[in-house]
């Protein structure tokens, strides 16, 4: 979308935060949104290294860690409300990592004999049949949830071609972080 029209598109909305944010971007950069349905909103990935770096946070909860960092940015009591709630969540980070370490899933999965994970194949689960099966009933159960809600099942590809995830402005921002492949085909295509 134009830049001024997703600005005007934004204050229309009453999200005047977005508005702002959509200001801050280069204009080099192009602006762009998603939409699911009537819902548009604007997409501009996940909070970058240096905002989670800035805050000391362990991770962070979609843009809402953008906005708090621009906020704090601009605003000197922003800054300590947002200095003091992040000494409080770290004050008891110790304790809630100790807990998640008991219940990390790759201990459990193994101990319990449900799934593996080889080097040869990097985040993919193998699972083992006591593992699927528990997986197969999860599935089973969220996908009647949903379609008696009305909502209808998709299924996409897991391998999709560089020039899909270069249109949406995705390969720039997330290479490093993206497992690729190649195959014949796209090689001949490059090459050409």
């Amino acid at each position: 979308m134009p830049r001024d029209e997703a600005v005007d598109f934004f204050k229309a909305q009453g999200e005047l935060y977005k508005a702002e944010i959509i200001a801050g971007i280069p204009s080099a950069e192009d602006i762009s949104l998603y939409r699911q349905g009537d819902f548009v909103d604007l997409c501009r990935g996940a909070a970058r290294a240096e905002h989670r770096q800035a805050q000391g946070l362990q991770a962070h909860e979609g843009g809402r860690c953008v906005l708090a960092w621009r906020l704090a940015q601009r605003d000197a009591a922003a800054r300590v409300r947002h200095g003091l709630a992040q000494q409080g969540r770290a004050q008891g980070l110790p304790a809630r990592l100790e807990e998640a370490e008991k219940r990390d899933h790759r201990k459990i999965g193994k101990a319990l004999d449900l799934f593996h994970t080889q080097e040869e194949a990097p985040g993919m689960v193998f699972w083992h049949d006591k593992g699927w099966q528990i997986y197969l009933i999860i599935e089973d159960y969220i996908r009647g949830r949903l379609r008696a809600r009305g909502y209808q099942e998709v299924h996409t590809p897991q391998i999709i071609d560089r020039s899909l995830w270069e249109r949406s402005g995705h390969w720039d921002k997330f290479r490093e972080n993206m497992f690729t492949t190649s195959s014949e085909t796209a090689t001949s295509r490059s090459s050409r």
